[in-house]
């Protein structure tokens, strides 16, 4: 049986979900729509307003008709702040946000390799915005990291990452929380582009969506191979990130990849290839179009309504949608049109990043299972702990 403890760290996580995702809601309103008692909602609401995580902020007309207006509610942006990382082979890009995702900072650096391990260097980022969040008056509340590699994000274990020469398991988070003190997430970096969405673009039109990050980049940090294309998939079911049994959902190999002429590269191009690209028009095409070809079998598989693409393909929208909406309609079992949209976001270079920093902020707005083993510190517990190193 579940406890009270438990129940009541469910009830408050769903309470602050609701209210950040209808921002100017009343009690009242919150009571009816999650099924709650009246007197559950006041004693959590006050509690979350006395912590300064939701701010009353007027009047809440809801309906029309007759009787008193209520006090409506919302979540204070300015809480605290959240970094959000990307981790290249070549680079490390943040962004420091609030927690509507208004940028604070953003900046890029040079991943030196043989420079201190990739902790070390992580730890100095997080360090740097620490002090940066100091100025802002507000504190650092976590950070968000999303590179390439298989990842468990449940326990922050980096499993494998051919780029980064990752060969052997690493727990990154627990590594990184000891030595912050602070609350981190790990993901892959396709990934990271759907927790963006979720958090700071959510769309309930979409619930079936893919995010495709495509970037042109050094593809090996250990043996400096400056050239090459890299192409990850993450993929979102009824509002949820799929991972799989093995966190390999979302790795990306072209049907079309030939084995008997092994190459780097995902797609059935030669490294020499590769390292034209993205000048070469006439590859980038083929390469494009063979993208498109393999997506089309997921998004008509899976129902997908919204194809997201981020990270330097974003750059090639003129070129890329007409092949993937070619694709996608010729793989289409029916004579009806197969309805997807596609977007090209303006800021989609930095979407691991932001989606990072995303990452964070859905995990402190997600509601815990509704058992008493405690998988992840999600919701009003990671508000706690929160708290807890706040004030200590």
């Amino acid at each position: 049986m579940i406890s009270t403890g438990r129940l009541y760290q469910i009830n408050s996580s769903r309470i602050l979900q609701h209210i950040r995702n209808n921002r100017g809601i009343s009690r009242i309103t919150i009571a009816n729509e999650l099924n709650l008692d009246r007197s559950t909602i006041t004693k959590i609401v006050s509690q979350l307003i006395d912590y300064g995580m939701v701010l009353t902020t007027g009047k809440y007309h809801g309906k029309p008709g007759v009787g008193r207006m209520s006090t409506a509610l919302e979540i204070n942006p300015e809480y605290g702040l959240v970094l959000g990382i990307e981790v290249q082979t070549e680079f490390f890009r943040t962004v420091l946000v609030n927690l509507d995702g208004r940028l604070i900072e953003s900046d890029a650096m040079a991943y030196r390799n043989g420079n201190g391990s990739l902790e070390d260097q992580l730890e100095n980022l997080i360090a740097a915005a620490e002090s940066l969040a100091r100025k802002e008056g507000l504190p650092l509340l976590g950070a968000g990291i999303g590179l390439s590699g298989i990842v468990d994000p449940y326990s922050g274990t980096i499993i494998l990452s051919n780029p980064l020469k990752i060969e052997s398991p690493l727990n990154l988070k627990e590594r990184l929380a000891l030595r912050t003190g602070l609350p981190i997430f790990i993901e892959n970096d396709a990934n990271c582009c759907c927790w963006g969405e979720m958090a700071f673009r959510p769309d309930r039109q979409h619930r079936n969506f893919l995010a495709l990050l495509g970037e042109f980049r050094n593809i090996d940090i250990a043996e400096n191979r400056k050239s090459g294309i890299a192409a990850g998939l993450g993929i979102v079911i009824r509002g949820n990130v799929l991972h799989g049994d093995n966190f390999t959902a979302g790795e990306f190999r072209s049907l079309k990849y030939d084995n008997r002429k092994p190459s780097h590269s995902q797609f059935s191009i030669s490294d020499e290839e590769a390292q034209s690209l993205p000048e070469n028009r006439e590859l980038l095409l083929k390469v494009f179009g063979e993208l498109a070809y393999n997506v089309s079998l997921l998004v008509n598989s899976l129902d997908i309504t919204k194809v997201v693409v981020a990270g330097d393909f974003s750059r090639y929208s003129a070129e890329f949608e007409p092949l993937l909406r070619s694709e996608i309609q010729t793989n289409w079992l029916y004579q009806t049109e197969k309805k997807c949209a596609f977007e090209f976001p303006a800021d989609a270079a930095q979407a691991v990043s932001f989606g990072a920093a995303g990452l964070f902020i859905c995990k402190l707005f997600s509601v815990p299972d509704m058992t008493d083993h405690i998988d992840e510190d999600v919701g009003y517990i990671l508000l706690e702990k929160l708290r807890s190193a706040t004030i200590a």
